[in-house]
């Protein structure tokens, strides 16, 4: 009986969910999770098509980004708010190694290859290091290394994600500017990006109506974040989703002025819809060419899920299991290779809208899912016409880091994280 005992908790301590889910309270918190869950979702949506393009891929793998994470981490995380899926830091991270790997692979194979079968490539890349970190995540829960957390200050945290931030910016100016810049990696690349940039605008080959659309939607981001929500936040914990109103405003006024064609703006394009892509195993002999970049990656991951999760279980009065969330994100990441997905981790501005709107437990990942499924199903080719320009627009002013994390270290009120984030 003891024995049996024990197994029970056991199994419950691995498996959270078989823990709180029975003890559910309909009545205190399925309202609140339904809410927060598509406040959540809707961010999803511009959120997993705009950090496509840092990671080099097409905006329909973002949307399968955010929609496994979150789900797997509901089985397995213990914070309850948390939000899974892309986020800046690592997509860009993800971008960098699929970059490398990719180009290396095609050469090998020569100058025959089409834009599918690179594309496959790429999707391969991504999905082994997301097995390899997911793996290298299990690893470390299987060793108890919990503790390294600690000996990562704040300080460094700050400096590495202000850094990443600065090369999420670089990298989207010329798309901002409506010019095709060759792809550099390694030691000064920011350099040879800002000589490329100058040198384009210098010789007239910016796209001024790309130019133009981006100026609008920065100055409209700019007014509605800055001016307008905190006005609106007195009246409302629900926060207006100004990312999908600059999204089908922008859609309605490409296809209504054709500006793919008539002025050779860029726009997503066809989105795949109608069904879910059926899971494959990753190409595990590509893990020893991505493997220093998925040690990198695996902290990365954990050390902001575990720094959002104890800020956000400190606010509401809960404890996480710090070991159980390396197997939580090494569950969620392994089980995500088998899709067209690349490496997910928490997004800092999309846990605290998380908290803000009211969610109560991991219950809220299923009514963010079927906002993106919806999306995927049905909706999706109502955004074929969206200029590529606004999903940078808003991947570039998403990726705020450092502010996400001074306010982590500063404990500063609920108000605060909704204006800087």
């Amino acid at each position: 009986m003891k024995t049996k005992s024990n197994s029970s908790e056991t199994w419950k301590k691995f498996i959270p969910i078989t823990k709180w889910l029975p003890s559910y309270s309909v009545k205190e918190n399925l309202i609140n999770d339904i809410i927060g869950g598509i406040t959540v979702g809707i961010l999803h949506v511009p959120q997993g098509m705009a950090y496509a393009s840092l990671v080099g891929l097409k905006p329909v793998y973002g949307l399968y980004t955010s929609l496994f994470p979150s789900l797997i981490y509901m089985l397995f995380g213990t914070s309850r708010h948390v939000s899974l899926g892309v986020f800046a830091v690592v997509s860009l991270m993800s971008g960098s190694c699929n970059l490398r790997v990719t180009q290396e692979i095609v050469s090998s194979y020569g100058s025959n290859l089409t834009k599918t079968e690179i594309e496959e490539i790429s999707v391969n890349v991504v999905k082994s290091l997301g097995l390899a970190i997911g793996l290298i995540q299990i690893l470390l829960f299987l060793l108890k290394a919990n503790y390294l957390i600690s000996y990562l200050s704040d300080q460094i945290i700050l400096g590495f994600t202000t850094g990443a931030a600065v090369h999420v910016f670089t990298a989207q100016l010329n798309k901002i500017i409506g010019v095709a810049l060759p792809r550099h990696t390694g030691i000064g690349k920011l350099f040879y990006i800002y000589q490329d940039l100058i040198n384009s605008i210098l010789d007239d080959k910016v796209n001024k109506t790309t130019l133009a659309m981006s100026l609008v939607a920065i100055a409209v981001l700019y007014i509605a974040k800055y001016h307008l929500t905190p006005a609106l936040c007195a009246k409302t914990r629900i926060p207006i989703p100004y990312d999908l109103i600059l999204i089908v405003i922008g859609t309605l006024a490409s296809s209504f002025f054709n500006v793919n064609d008539s002025y050779h703006v860029k726009i997503i394009g066809v989105i795949p819809t109608g069904y879910f892509p059926s899971p494959a195993l990753p190409d595990v002999t590509l893990i020893q060419k991505i493997f220093n970049d998925a040690i990198a990656i695996a902290v990365v991951s954990v050390v902001v899920t575990v720094s959002m999760g104890k800020v956000m279980a400190k606010k509401n009065g809960y404890t996480i299991d710090v070991r159980q969330e390396f197997l939580a994100l090494g569950m969620v990441t392994s089980a995500c290779s088998m899709f067209p997905c690349w490496p997910a981790s928490t997004a800092l501005a999309r846990t605290i809208i998380n908290e803000n709107a009211g969610t109560k437990t991991q219950l809220s990942a299923i009514f963010s899912a079927s906002v993106l499924t919806l999306v995927l199903f049905f909706i999706g080719p109502l955004l074929e016409h969206l200029p590529t320009v606004c999903t940078i627009i808003l991947s570039t002013e998403r990726c705020k880091p450092a502010p996400c994390f001074a306010l982590i270290s500063l404990n500063l009120t609920p108000n605060a994280y909704k204006i800087l984030c």
